[in-house]
């Protein structure tokens, strides 16, 4: 019968047991609600470690982004953060500044897709979005769903 170590941390995230949000409920960081956005980042601002959770999780996202409340700043404010970083890199090189990469061309104008874009960025918003939601709101409506018939 052999006895194993307790689990730990890799040794490049050993900060973590030292972090503000250790027992707090994970659900407060992956909210979209602004209340939940709020507490979380005012828990991250006192928090002794969020440097390191800042840069961990701009290493592991790479160039695909996720979700949630890290070292106090949202995936949005760390795409950001993390393009200014590259452009930064890239000027000190005397190379061109890179193109933010989404993996997904953004959706066309006459779409739902791009009508929810608007919305969320603060566009404004086009007659043919304005009217391609309109229909996806009646299609939900009477049929259950978004998606046209085929």
């Amino acid at each position: 019968m052999s006895t194993r170590a307790p689990e730990t941390l890799p040794n490049r995230l050993a900060w973590a047991a030292r972090a503000a949000c250790q027992g707090q409920d994970l659900a407060l960081f992956f909210s979209d609600a602004e209340q939940k956005v709020a507490q979380a980042k005012q828990i991250c601002a006192a928090c002794p470690v969020r440097r390191e959770c800042l840069d961990e999780a701009l290493r592991a996202e790479g160039a695909s982004i996720g979700d949630g409340v890290f070292g106090g700043l949202t995936a949005d404010e760390r795409t950001e953060l993390a393009l200014a970083r590259a452009t930064e890199q890239a000027a000190a090189q005397g190379q061109a500044p890179p193109q933010p990469r989404t993996g997904r061309r953004p959706a066309p104008c006459g779409t739902r897709s791009a009508y929810q874009r608007h919305v969320k960025k603060g566009e404004p918003i086009d007659d043919a979005c304005r009217a391609a939601n309109t229909a996806a709101d009646r299609r939900l409506r009477t049929t259950g769903s978004t998606r046209p018939r085929r």
